[in-house]
């Protein structure tokens, strides 16, 4: 792959594809997120022209890998993770950290090799690994924090029913892959822009959401019912992407109830979840206020 943001997508693309013809499309959101931040560190970080991606199988594992062609040894990379770093205080450099924190959370063993023409970044996935690491995974110690330039806000998403927040997230990769498919097998440029303004919305966001989606994770593995996610986003931004994701969805939502979609309008408890995170969204970027739990939003709208 050519080392730029727009290589991300096919990345992402090809391993949902293999996984689904493995038959293990049970891994498609785990491996996809992490070779999804590892493929766009190669693309901002790596100093190189190219990445290869390596996708491989074994009986219980499946092992991802993002080959680079850049001069940052292994040492440099393991020092971006840094667990104690606030969300509000980070440069680039540290949001990188932030997608390997990401990696480390949902694979089952990940390191980094250091290569004559480059590095390695690898994980696995799966019960066990039939894989014997080449260079244990290297301890990390904090970098320092710059501030950010960018306006910031944390908004709180307080008493958020965690199995929901992950329903409305398969909801949306159902939509967006579909919608490819869609446009790929009948050259519509609508269905592929409805897609591509899904796909870009989260990627948009993805940084912080996608920790919240680890938080979920661990909460329903946890058997709680609740959780508190808390997202750094630019309250500027927030709005209009906040407007364009849902002119997408309700677009991909009218193709579906025409029959030209099979993935299904998301069910009533996701709708009135999608509802609740908008207007707080919304709400504290434009006013600074604390959240109120979604408890409270069921019991007085």
């Amino acid at each position: 792959m050519v080392a730029q943001p727009a290589s991300v997508p096919a990345v992402r693309r090809f391993v949902d594809e293999a996984l689904t013809t493995w038959g293990r499309a049970d891994l498609i959101d785990d491996v996809g997120l992490s070779v999804t931040e590892l493929a766009t560190n190669a693309t901002l970080h790596s100093t190189g022209d190219f990445f290869d991606v390596e996708l491989r199988a074994a009986r219980d594992t499946v092992r991802v890998a993002v080959v680079d062609t850049g001069s940052v040894a292994a040492q440099s990379i393991a020092l971006r993770v840094d667990l104690d770093v606030p969300e509000v205080d980070q440069d680039l450099e540290h949001m990188t950290g932030r997608g390997l924190l990401i990696v480390s959370s949902l694979a089952t063993r990940w390191g980094i090799d250091d290569l004559p023409g480059g590095t390695r970044v690898w994980a696995d996935f799966g019960a066990s690994s039939s894989y014997a690491s080449s260079r244990p995974l290297l301890a990390p110690s904090p970098p320092p924090v710059h501030p950010i330039d960018s306006p910031t806000r944390v908004i709180e998403l307080l008493g958020c029913p965690p199995d929901i927040l992950l329903a409305h997230d398969d909801n949306l990769a159902d939509i967006a892959r579909e919608l490819r498919l869609y446009a790929a097998s009948h050259a519509d440029r609508e269905a592929a822009m409805i897609a591509e303004q899904i796909s870009e919305v989260v990627r948009l966001s993805a940084l912080s959401w996608d920790a919240a989606r680890v938080v979920a994770k661990e909460a329903v593995a946890r058997h709680r019912s609740v959780v508190d996610v808390r997202i750094a986003t630019d309250p500027v931004a927030l709005p209009g992407r906040v407007q364009a994701l849902r002119q997408a969805v309700l677009a991909a939502e009218a193709m579906a109830d025409q029959g030209l979609l099979m993935t299904m309008t998301a069910p009533a408890p996701v709708q009135e979840w999608r509802d609740w995170v908008e207007q707080e969204m919304l709400e504290q970027a434009r006013t600074a206020r604390a959240g109120r739990p979604f408890g409270d939003y069921r019991l007085f709208r």
